[in-house]
């Protein structure tokens, strides 16, 4: 294959680009699969999960500190 961009037509946003490495082999291919999996994942964690309480994170850090782990380390 000799292409070195695939472009993925967006219904409502145009168009998105996507440079492929050169020479793209089966490995590449796979390598790519798997960044473009993981930061796609990212980002759809970043925009549809809800940001987390400031309240439960912050008894999120007590109750770490509480924890006997916590506890036998520091005594």
């Amino acid at each position: 294959m000799t292409a070195t961009q695939l472009n993925l037509p967006l219904p409502s946003q145009g168009l998105a680009v996507l440079t492929l490495p050169q020479p793209l082999t089966q490995q590449s291919l796979l390598e790519l699969e798997q960044a473009l999996f993981g930061q796609l994942n990212s980002l759809h964690h970043a925009l549809f999960d809800p940001a987390p309480d400031p309240g439960q994170l912050e008894y999120a850090s007590w109750m770490r500190q509480l924890s006997p782990t916590h506890a036998l380390l520091h005594a």
